[in-house]
């Protein structure tokens, strides 16, 4: 919490977005439930169509102004820049209050575009800005906290606004919470401090709009690396603006809840990205931890389903004669049913969005980062309009459950392409859940392991599991070279392929297979790649260590690359290993057994030497002093 209350840099940033996000929400919020419960038409739209309309209106600024606001972002400097906007909010807040008053709801549905424009100038400053205020440690937890804030933001927000337009004079209630909200965020903005700008002469701001959109564009799709990124945080915002929008609909024409209800949804969904943006920054801690996208987005999948069940048999109800108080609502047991899954969805969101956020901050130039991010911001408000333009056609076509359903279609389609791509770390970090579920993991040395660069990683080979235990001991994927009777073995190619596993035979074996084997090596190392190694050959029947073979000296004449010991301690024994007769045909004693991992300083090529390479990793496991 430190970040937010103590850190000068950090804290005034975080509190002008909050009260931001805040704002924006607890206009919006208001706005849609008065058309819902209102029934509201404006030009033959009914409320089941203007709610996602109004999603539409406040993402369409995104596209025609973040291109621009991503220049001037990195043009000049960021904090001069908040603080105009900040003080353009209070202008369109009076102008929001006006149109209240009036009860003129097209004039609000301009107040919600000129809301959209005011963010779509603020977010590429927002996220831009952070890696400059933040340690490259902190940067996760700095993402996450901005997320997170946000959501609680959106929390208060959203209860707000679903509470005030049930006060006999809501317009006055609202008039001053968005001025007020307003007045805060710019004040909080006098405190942001200055950063350093990057490359500023050569940015040059281009006021025509269209044209630098069309730029920053191809500027979002010139690195795979960045491109692929960004569309995985837009599909984000496609799904959970689509979900946004038939919220209110489900609440009132199928669950036939009350304006407190619909709050209430939208604070269930709101809490569930909070506490996801928690989830993860727990579990990733100072590393983004891009192998959970997949995971999340087949969560959310799975929760969408059950949702979908939950309401297909429920008939379209669009009269108000039997809404519910929350009372009334959750006397129905399939009610709590569907406000958990909504808490799932939203949680599976988090985990979603957090580390592709932060992966971008990584992957992208510093000084085209704001520029990254208004493209991002472009890519959002485009994926945002067809999105409502979506949810409009198959509310009509297949109704509200069909297009939950739908949704749930699309997002497992977008996770099995996700997994594609983040095979490899999305393996890695389940094997870092398994051992830490099924052992008591030491790890010793880890932080002397090479961020970047190639790599070889060698270790003694105790049991079947020694490699899980090694991807989950550190931060980057290890390609490791197995027996290719394992490699083969059913089902084997297709799932150890997606972990970048590299079959290996002896030569009397299959001298084909063995020179394959060395020439993936050599390329996986020259992309940067964690070569794993167990130079013994074979897992030990005996509990005695072997000799290790001469395999990694031909690697490192031919690709001197620096390489690092690992002793695996406290596996001899264990169910995966021969102690004590088959393998896992025996009761493991004890069920979550210590295992210690220590890792060695990496060692130069031209000092690596195989035999005291061997006694290094000997004299580090005490399984080989007492074995038979």
């Amino acid at each position: 919490m430190k970040l937010i209350f103590k850190d000068r840099r950090f804290w005034p940033l975080f509190w002008t977005q909050f009260a931001g996000a805040l704002n924006d929400n607890f206009f919006k919020n208001a706005l849609a439930i008065l058309i819902t419960y209102q029934s509201v038409q404006i030009a033959g739209l009914s409320p089941l169509l203007l709610v996602p309309l109004c999603g539409g209106i406040f993402v369409f600024p995104f596209f025609l102004f973040s291109a621009t606001a991503g220049q001037m972002a990195d043009k000049y400097q960021k904090a001069t820049l908040i603080k105009w906007i900040k003080f353009i909010e209070i202008i369109i807040m009076g102008l929001a209050s006006v149109g209240f008053a009036l009860n003129n709801y097209t004039l609000l549905l301009f107040v919600l575009f000129l809301m959209g424009m005011q963010s779509s100038f603020f977010g590429p400053i927002k996220y831009s800005i952070i890696p400059s205020l933040v340690s490259r440690e902190n940067l996760v937890l700095g993402n996450a906290y901005v997320s997170g804030g946000t959501f609680v933001a959106i929390l208060v927000g959203t209860l707000l606004g679903g509470s005030f337009v049930d006060f006999s004079n809501y317009v006055l209630a609202l008039s001053i919470g968005l001025l007020g909200f307003a007045v805060i965020g710019y004040i909080f903005s006098l405190s942001i401090l200055d950063v350093p700008i990057a490359n500023a002469k050569k940015v040059k701001v281009d006021y025509t709009f269209f044209r630098p959109t069309w730029n920053i564009l191809k500027l979002t799709m010139r690195d795979k690396v960045v491109f692929r990124t960004v569309m995985g945080v837009t599909w984000y915002w496609f799904l959970g603006s689509a979900i946004l929008s038939i919220l209110p609909a489900i609440v009132k024409n199928l669950l036939l809840g009350g304006t407190e209800v619909a709050t209430l949804f939208l604070a269930i969904f709101t809490i569930g990205m909070g506490l996801g943006s928690y989830f993860t920054e727990r579990i990733s801690r100072t590393k983004v931890e891009i192998g959970l996208v997949p995971i999340s987005a087949i969560g959310m999948s799975i929760a969408l389903f059950f949702i979908f069940f939950g309401l297909k048999d429920l008939t379209f109800m669009d009269h108000s004669e039997r809404l519910l108080s929350v009372a009334g609502f959750y006397a129905d047991p399939r009610n709590f049913f569907v406000s958990f899954l909504l808490l799932l969805v939203a949680i599976c969101g988090g985990g979603y969005i957090v580390p592709q956020m932060s992966y971008m901050q990584v992957v992208a130039k510093p000084s085209e980062l704001s520029q990254t991010i208004a493209g991002n911001n472009i890519w959002n408000a485009l994926f945002m309009v067809s999105a409502a333009g979506m949810v409009m056609f198959l509310n009509k076509t297949v109704g509200i459950a069909g297009t939950v359903l739908v949704l749930g279609i699309l997002n497992l389609i977008i996770a099995f392409i996700l997994y594609g791509i983040y095979s490899e770390e999305t393996l890695r970090l389940w094997m870092r859940f398994l051992s830490r579920v099924f052992y008591k993991v030491e790890i010793k040395g880890a932080d002397k392991f090479p961020e970047s660069g190639p790599v070889i990683i060698i270790s003694n080979h105790v049991s079947f599991v020694d490699w899980m235990l090694l991807m989950g001991a550190i931060d980057r994927p290890i390609h490791f070279v197995i027996d290719y009777n394992y490699y083969y073995a059913p089902m084997g190619p297709f799932i150890f392929s997606q972990a970048g596993l590299i079959p290996i035979a002896t030569r009397k074996e299959s001298e084909e297979v063995l020179n394959k084997a060395f020439e993936r090596i050599y390329e996986d190392l020259d992309n940067n790649s964690v070569m794993g190694l167990f130079p013994e050959g074979w897992i030990t029947r005996n509990g005695e260590m072997r000799k290790f073979q001469p395999g990694i000296t031909k690697i490192l004449r031919k690709r001197p690359v620096p390489v690092v010991m690992v002793a695996i301690d406290g596996l001899w024994g264990s169910i995966f290993s021969f102690k004590g007769g088959k393998v896992l045909f025996k009761w493991p004693n004890p069920f979550r057994r210590k295992v210690v991992l220590s890792f060695s300083d990496p060692v130069n090529p031209d000092k690596f030497c195989l035999i005291e390479s061997r006694d290094w990793i000997k004299h580090q496991v005490s399984d080989y002093d007492s074995s038979n």
